[in-house]
C-alpha cells in the first residue's frame, strides 16, 4: 500500500506573532498540477476558437456591406422604373388629348428632322458629363488592348464582378452571342454606344434607362482558357473608338 503523503507549509510573521502551519495532501498536489496542464491544453483551441470568432465577424460585416450595396442597386432600379412608369402614362394622355396616336405619330415624322452630330468632346465641354463613358465599367488591368482587328477591349477581373455603366443612357439591345455570351449595348443618344460582353448575368432590360454608375450585369467566369473579363467597346458615330480614350476615372 502507497503511504499518503502530505506537504505542510509553514507563515511565519514577524517577532511576537503566532505561526501558521498548513498542511495539503499530495492527492490535492496532484488535482492542482492537472488542472494546471488542462488549462494550458485548452488555452491555444481558446486562442484558435477566439481568432475564428473575429475572422467570421469581419465576413459578416462584409457580407452586410455587400447587401446593402444591392439593396441600394435595386432600389434605384425600382426608381427608376417608376419614373419610366409615370412617363409612359403622361405620354399617353398627352395622346389622348391631341387626336389619334396615328395620326399623331405621322406628323411628328414629316416634320422630324434629325439632330445634328454633337461628338463627346463637345459634351464635356458644355458639361454632359453624365452621357458621355468616362466610368471605367469595373476594376481591372486591360488584358486585349484596342486594334483595327478588334475594335475593343477586355478589362480582367474576378467572376461575378458587378459590370457598370460608363454612361447614362437607355438599354438599345440585351442578346446572347456564342462568342461574348450575354451582352448588352446602351445608347447614350446622338450615335454614342457602349457594348458589354462576357456576361453571365443582365440586371437590365431593352428600354429601362439606367445611370452612371448603375450596375447592369455580373461578369461570367470564362470560358475555356480565357481568363474572366469585360468585353467593352465604344461606338461613336458609327466608328469604334479606343475606350481608353474616353475614361477619367475608374
Amino acid at each position: 500500500m502507497f503511504k499518503r503523503s502530505n506537504i505542510a507549509l509553514i507563515v511565519i510573521p514577524e517577532k511576537g506573532r503566532k505561526t501558521f502551519e498548513f498542511k495539503i495532501s499530495g492527492a490535492h498536489v496532484w488535482l492542482l498540477g492537472l488542472c494546471c496542464v488542462a488549462l494550458l491544453a485548452f488555452l491555444p483551441v481558446g486562442l484558435s476558437s477566439y481568432l475564428d470568432r473575429r475572422g467570421l465577424v469581419q465576413k459578416v460585416a462584409q457580407l452586410e456591406q455587400d447587401k446593402a450595396l444591392l439593396e441600394e442597386q435595386v432600389g434605384q432600379i425600382d426608381r427608376l422604373e417608376e419614373m419610366l412608369v409615370q412617363l409612359k402614362r403622361g405620354n399617353d394622355q398627352l395622346r389622348a388629348v391631341l387626336g389619334k396616336p396615328g395620326a399623331l405619330d405621322e406628323a411628328a415624322a414629316q416634320r422630324s428632322v434629325a439632330p445634328p452630330y454633337i461628338s463627346s468632346i463637345q459634351r464635356l465641354r458644355w458639361g454632359h458629363v453624365q452621357t458621355v463613358p468616362t466610368l471605367w465599367p469595373l476594376r481591372g488591368p486591360v488584358l486585349r488592348p484596342f486594334s483595327e482587328e478588334q475594335p475593343s477591349v477586355v478589362i480582367s477581373a474576378a467572376a461575378g464582378s458587378l459590370v457598370r455603366a460608363s454612361a447614362a443612357g437607355q438599354v438599345m439591345q440585351v442578346s446572347y452571342d456564342e462568342h461574348l455570351g450575354y451582352v448588352v449595348i446602351l445608347d447614350h443618344g446622338n450615335s454614342l454606344l457602349t457594348q458589354y460582353g462576357y456576361n453571365a448575368r443582365l440586371l437590365v432590360d431593352v428600354g429601362d434607362y439606367v445611370l452612371k454608375g448603375q450596375s447592369i450585369a455580373l461578369l461570367d467566369e470564362g470560358r475555356g482558357s480565357r481568363r474572366p473579363g469585360l468585353h467593352y467597346a465604344v461606338q461613336e458615330d458609327g466608328q469604334f473608338r479606343d475606350p481608353l480614350l474616353y475614361r477619367l476615372w475608374m
